[in-house]
């Protein structure tokens, strides 16, 4: 606010310096006409009385016109009023000594040759002045004489250097309170804006801004009003907001005219479960506005499955702690009581994976992301008492763009886990994996040993929240599966296996959706 001051300043002393340099000479020029014009009435007003026309026209013998004049001389502020005849002798004059003579200035043929009434500047026996020339015509219409009224050049500059000095009294008055009120301006602005300078405020709009769109939850910010002041990304695709939207979603609305904060607030905007949060917005103890923040239910859903399957992965591996443990102690007692041959025995049954099936994964599958998937699954199933096997005809000889890879831990992992646990409750208890990069598109089988799916639940297992497994299971996994597919340009299918139900996943290479 500081650069705001000094910038009205500034102004306001470059623009009342630059007014004042020109205010002298325009206030000369209208004094200047305006003394002129008052100098041509009086002189007009004397050439039309008919005791002045009757005196010039006998010019004066007695010498009554000079006294005359002298008498109306004193009552107005002229400087000078001469009245000469048609020669420009002067009949009257000031100094009494020079009547008689040739009027100076030459400035008197307008008047005695045309018969105009004008303004003229020009110096006299008196010095330089303004005057007003009236001809004086006779009886008989001709020209006669001339009246000249003047005032000193010299009296109308002090008269103009004091209304110049009055008005200069009043500018730089109003300059001051001008400054005064641009200081009282420039502290409110800054009060208004929490004290921030505007760079700080342009610094702090570019991080709001990558702040707001950085976040993965729809926010809405609105005024006392309910209309939008600021959206970001996620709750313009979310709400299908734009720069012509007014006003949020109804459903939203009245939780914002409420003006109270809210915690986890479930609704329902156009068939989508959303939750929300409300928090107003203060300044001095005032409300000013509301904010909204809001996340798709089924997002936090998943997340809670997410959580309780972890919950559920990190309980097996406590009970297979405690199994590896009693294994260890009974190896180490079978080794204090000198029975070697039982030891080696229990160290040979088959209590880990077959590391060769692992080399053959790290061989034949060459992405990362993939490997490590499948790897982690079958280490899982592993734990499961479940086989999981990598068709022999699979090979994926390069890696995948980055922009399907990272939804691949979602699409295979919720397709592999359904495999494992329907081979679980099987009896053959087996999960064949076939990957292929062959063609214009990434294809991926999973074939589980399980029961199939029955043929009236074909449609219903891709719908939010349908599950056949119970409470501990939300009925997200496929959902997702579907949702990621398609905004990949791909799709899954499921069909009758060898034993049980293969899953066929096709994605195009071609996709590079974020």
């Amino acid at each position: 606010m500081l650069k705001l001051l000094i910038f009205s300043t500034m102004l306001v002393l470059v623009t009342l310096l630059t007014f004042s340099l020109f205010l002298g000479h325009i206030l000369k020029e209208l004094m200047e006409e305006q003394i002129g014009q008052r100098a041509l009435a009086i002189s007009k007003t004397i050439s039309l009385m008919p005791e002045v026309i009757a005196l010039v026209e006998t010019k004066d013998p007695k010498g009554e016109l000079d006294a005359m004049i002298s008498l109306l001389q004193r009552s107005i502020d002229a400087r000078f009023i001469v009245i000469g005849d048609q020669n420009s002798i002067r009949l009257t004059h000031p100094t009494k000594e020079l009547i008689g003579e040739r009027m100076m200035g030459e400035d008197n043929e307008k008047a005695l040759i045309d018969g105009l009434y004008y303004t003229s500047k020009a110096t006299g026996t008196l010095g330089s002045s303004i005057r007003g020339k009236s001809p004086v015509f006779g009886e008989n219409g001709d020209i006669v004489g001339v009246v000249s009224v003047g005032y000193l050049e010299e009296n109308v500059q002090k008269i103009i250097a004091q209304r110049h000095q009055q008005f200069l009294i009043y500018l730089y008055g109003a300059m001051f309170l001008t400054i005064v009120m641009a200081f009282i301006l420039s502290r409110k602005i800054k009060n208004s804006l929490l004290g921030y300078e505007p760079s700080e405020i342009s610094r702090l709009f570019l991080e709001k801004e990558a702040i707001l769109n950085a976040v993965k939850e729809a926010i809405i910010a609105t005024n006392t009003e309910g209309e939008i002041t600021l959206c970001n990304e996620v709750a313009q695709r979310y709400f299908q907001l734009d720069e012509t939207t007014k006003h949020p979603p109804l459903s939203l609305q009245k939780y914002l005219f409420t003006c109270k904060e809210m915690k986890d607030v479930t609704l329902e905007v156009e068939g989508v479960d959303y939750i929300c949060n409300f928090s107003p917005v203060t300044h001095e103890s005032k409300t000013v506005g509301m904010v909204a923040s809001c996340r798709k239910k089924e997002e936090m859903d998943a997340l809670v499955w997410e959580l309780t399957r972890v919950k559920q992965y990190s309980e097996r591996l406590r009970e297979k702690k405690h199994e590896f443990s009693n294994l260890l102690h009974l190896i180490s007692g079978h080794i204090q009581i000198g029975e070697y041959d039982k030891a080696i025995a229990l160290i040979s049954e088959n209590h880990l994976p077959d590391e060769k099936i692992i080399e053959q994964f790290q061989n034949v599958i060459h992405d990362p992301l993939v490997a490590s998937i499948f790897i982690g699954k079958y280490y899982f199933a592993f734990d499961k008492g479940v086989k999981v096997i990598l068709d022999e005809n699979s090979f994926l000889q390069e890696s995948i763009d980055p922009s399907i890879s990272k939804h691949l831990l979602t699409i295979l992992g919720n397709i592999i886990n359904n495999a494992i646990d329907a081979a679980e409750m099987s009896e053959k208890k087996e999960v064949t994996l076939f990957v292929t990069d062959i063609g214009n598109d990434l294809i991926f089988e999973v074939e589980d040993s399980g029961l199939g799916i029955d043929e009236a639940l074909q449609e219903k297992i891709f719908e939010k929240g349908f599950t056949t497994k119970g409470e501990l299971h939300s009925g997200y996994g496929l959902f997702f599966v579907k949702s990621t597919l398609e905004w990949l340009g791909g799709f899954v299918s499921f069909g009758k296996g060898n034993y049980g139900t293969i899953a066929s996943i096709h994605i195009p290479k071609g996709s590079h959706h974020d």
